[in-house]
């Protein structure tokens, strides 16, 4: 494992086995988080005093973004998130697959107007943004959906050019497109499994393993969290889900 994102995995798997974890949710939720970065002056200077940063994202009144979505996109807020929804979508219609876009949150400044362009060239179906400044923190702050996959890896590309020396978060858990970390995917449960994402899935496999294995050394409980997730049908080398990757539920 050489990419940013199967390192930023990697790390994630050593430090869960190396803590003290025995509640298999609460470590599920940790390494869901792993990677969001911590709030500080810093941000708060950069972002603003407050807890919605639309002036960041270009998403206040005028604001480029702005004019650029609301010609294409139906508007909505859910719970962290923003959502973006073409008006011609069935939006009952689950995505075939999804796609992260990370940049690090200093750079939201300049990148989100170019992703918000290429989403509404390239006729995205929907996307969400994490919302407030906590939501940006998050690795995966920006996700887009897509019917098929041959549509993901082609506005992968179109961002991937426009987005050529972006500062790099990385999503943990999700395959890399780009080869730096800033473009990657995954594919969600069916429709009423009890993970709602593919990040919530994996992790949820991947703390049940290192919980059940909590009596060996904890490279031994790394070992066994990667062995187990291959046998659901991922591979945690590329963290690429394989053609049935949703038949075992957490041990």
């Amino acid at each position: 494992m050489t990419g940013r994102i199967a390192q930023l995995s990697l790390a994630a798997l050593h430090m869960a086995a190396s803590g003290s974890y025995t509640d298999t949710a609460r470590l599920a939720r940790w390494l869901y988080r792993f990677g969001t970065l911590p709030r500080g002056p810093a941000i708060d200077r950069d972002f603003g005093p407050d807890d919605d940063p639309m002036a960041v994202l270009g998403m206040t009144v005028g604001g480029r973004a702005r004019r650029l979505l609301e010609t294409t996109y139906h508007a909505s807020s859910v719970q962290g998130w923003y959502s973006f929804t073409r008006t011609s979508t069935e939006v009952h219609i689950a995505a075939a697959c999804k796609l992260y876009v990370s940049p690090r949150p200093e750079a939201l400044a300049d990148a989100f107007a170019s992703i918000a362009d290429t989403f509404v060239r390239c006729e995205v179906r929907s996307f969400k943004v994490g919302r407030g400044i906590e939501g940006l923190l998050r690795p995966d702050k920006i996700v887009a959906y897509f019917d098929d996959h041959t549509h993901m890896v082609d506005v992968a590309g179109a961002l991937a050019r426009s987005l050529r020396g972006c500062p790099v978060h990385g999503v943990p858990f999700t395959a890399d497109i780009s080869g730096d970390g800033l473009l990657s995917s995954g594919i969600d449960p069916p429709i009423g499994d009890v993970a709602a994402s593919w990040r919530s899935w994996v992790t949820k496999h991947l703390a049940a393993s290192l919980t059940a294995a909590r009596v060996k050394s904890a490279a031994d409980r790394v070992a066994a969290a990667l062995a187990d997730i291959r046998l659901a049908g991922v591979d945690p080398e590329h963290w690429r889900p394989g053609v049935e990757p949703f038949d075992r539920s957490p041990i």
